[in-house]
């Protein structure tokens, strides 16, 4: 089966740097992270680490898959979402930083991409349009 993938680019007035630092804080992931409850890491985030995450009353857990300072950062979920990959990317735009959100999903079988495509439980498209309304208030000067 080939991955789905969904992507929303905007851009927040703050520097990549502040951006990046909000992003990869863990004790900050729950302000911009939409249905986030908390975070739980040992040690800093860096590519292969783990961490855990609530969501309500899951608790599930994310390995960092992706780190370049600062400009990218990205996790797969290992827990009931196993599977789901989350990445960030962003580029200096003069004063400005462009933020660019991409999920992807690769199904197991037919009959999950089916279930996927009919039974749509995540709204992909507004939980990523919303982890970007959140960095713009929590960033916002």
């Amino acid at each position: 089966m080939h991955p789905v993938s969904r992507t929303v680019i905007q851009t927040v007035p703050v520097s990549i740097e502040r951006v990046f630092a909000v992003l990869t804080d863990p004790s900050r992931m729950a302000q911009w992270l939409p249905g986030c409850a908390g975070t739980q890491s040992d040690t800093p985030l860096r590519k292969g680490v783990r961490f855990k995450v609530r969501f309500g009353q899951r608790t599930t857990e994310f390995e960092v898959v992706d780190f370049t300072p600062p400009t990218t950062f990205g996790w797969v979920e290992r827990g009931e979402r196993n599977g789901w990959k989350t990445f960030f990317r962003l580029d200096r735009s003069a004063e400005s930083t462009a933020v660019t959100v991409r999920d992807v999903w690769a199904p197991r079988s037919l009959i999950a991409w089916l279930r996927g495509k009919l039974f749509e439980k995540r709204r992909v498209d507004s939980q990523l349009e919303a982890i970007l309304s959140n960095l713009r208030k929590i960033l916002a000067p």
